[in-house]
């Protein structure tokens, strides 16, 4: 759901003329080892937990050095409920079951199907998503803020933008 959530930010952003035309203006840094973080959550490692607190270090650390750019600091906390929700269930996102099956959607190698509902359900994959084009998730909470964040980030112009100055 995130290529989701960038493409319509992408869009917007297009439309609006906002981010996408300052980007240059953003210092975002260690840009460069954003994938990273992402890339170690499929390798196939035996230990899943260790896997994703190294993980998720990682992407917090680098997160926590971009906390003054708009939207940034909706990411952090966002990533930080799917952070606890992963590491309290064993390595895996939990998901409510029941509902994914209703849904028709099958979990992935990063989560965990939980048929009865229990309280870490509360910080997991519980909140039906359908987009316009047809697609379906179950995303967290924490989804919800880092995808908040990410449309801020693309929708939001750095302070000092050509416009701005205009103005």
């Amino acid at each position: 759901m995130i290529l989701d959530v960038f493409a319509v930010s992408l869009v917007l952003s297009l439309i609006f003329k906002r981010r996408i035309f300052h980007l240059h203006q953003t210092d975002i840094r260690f840009v460069y080892l954003f994938p990273l973080p992402f890339v170690l959550q499929f390798l196939p490692i035996e230990n899943r937990v260790l896997m994703m607190v190294i993980s998720y270090s990682l992407l917090l650390f680098l997160l926590a050095f971009n906390w003054n750019i708009p939207g940034f600091k909706f990411i952090v906390i966002g990533s930080i409920l799917n952070f606890v929700a992963i590491l309290l269930n064993g390595g895996r996102m939990p998901v409510y079951g029941p509902l994914a099956a209703a849904m028709g959607l099958r979990a992935s190698i990063k989560h965990a199907l939980l048929e009865n509902f229990e309280p870490i359900l509360l910080i997991g994959d519980i909140i039906p998503a359908y987009t316009p084009w047809g697609r379906k998730f179950l995303i967290s909470v924490g989804d919800v803020l880092v995808y908040i964040g990410l449309m801020v980030f693309m929708l939001t112009r750095p302070k000092g933008s050509s416009l701005e100055r205009a103005l």
